[in-house]
């Protein structure tokens, strides 16, 4: 697929990311009690929006860890200024763990696998 394609489906993703949180805030809540759900929510969303970064804008690690930290760091101060609900640091940790998950497995896989076969 093309790098316009990951481009338009990387804003759709943080679009979305946005409007999920949006409904947070106002009041609805993720998982429906399970304890730490939302936290393996906020790895998968940073992972994806990484690799889309990737794909889409060719991002490398250390200015996709200051990006989408910030835009984490950002819906962590959003929900503690402006909601009943506190900001947490597990959140944001959670967030940047998926970042940094991403470009370690992406690592990984270049270095496992043959250049030819990718």
């Amino acid at each position: 697929m093309s790098q316009t394609f990951y481009r338009w489906l990387c804003v759709f993703c943080f679009v979305a990311a946005t409007a999920s949180f949006l409904a947070e805030l106002s009041g609805h809540r993720i998982g429906g009690g399970i304890a730490h759900l939302d936290k393996v929510a906020h790895f998968g969303i940073f992972a994806i929006l990484s690799a889309l970064l990737w794909k889409g804008f060719k991002l490398g690690p250390w200015l996709a860890f200051i990006l989408l930290g910030a835009y984490g760091g950002a819906i962590e101060l959003a929900q503690h200024y402006f909601t009943r609900r506190n900001g947490d640091w597990w959140d944001l940790l959670a967030d940047l763990a998926g970042v940094v998950s991403f470009y370690l497995v992406r690592a990984l896989w270049h270095k496992i696998r043959p250049r030819s076969q990718r």
